[in-house]
């Protein structure tokens, strides 16, 4: 007996064919929580970059905006002063470290300390904010303030 009729695909063939799908199903599904891992810190990350951002925006739309802006503590550690204070935004807790590094042609401090006769002069100096979360560094960045 012979037989021509070979329209159809076996059993054997369905299984192979599902066994493969399958593992290739599997492969995907284990790339989809990395995916929202890696959304949920960019998304973090950005949220603190922007907030970083804001903070240096303040600093130069108010010259003297370091002595302002609710800075709680006031570190002097030599080569620049840090002025500290906390974010709550929505459930989490952030602390904004602003370090404002001295003035080495005139040897002045953000603070004022070191002024020539009383008076201060406009200067340049580098501004550093770090943003962190949970003693984190989650985002920092570097601008130039201009002190009255």
């Amino acid at each position: 007996m012979k037989v021509d009729n070979e329209k159809g695909m076996t059993l054997v063939e369905i299984l192979a064919a599902l066994t493969i799908l399958g593992i290739v199903f599997v492969g995907f599904m284990t790339i989809f929580p990395q995916m929202n891992t890696m959304n949920n810190r960019t998304e973090a990350k950005l949220e603190t970059m922007n907030m970083a951002k804001q903070e240096l925006v303040k600093l130069r739309d108010s010259p003297n905006s370091l002595f302002n802006l609710d800075l709680e503590i006031n570190y002097d550690l030599g080569d620049y002063e840090r002025y500290e204070k906390e974010i709550e935004k929505e459930k989490d807790s952030y602390l904004v470290e602003i370090d404002c590094y001295n003035n080495e042609l005139t040897n002045q401090s953000c603070s004022g300390d070191g002024e020539v006769e009383g008076s201060r002069k406009k200067e340049l100096y580098k501004i550093h904010i770090k943003i962190t979360k949970d003693t984190k560094l989650t985002s920092e960045t570097f601008g130039y303030l201009m002190l009255d």
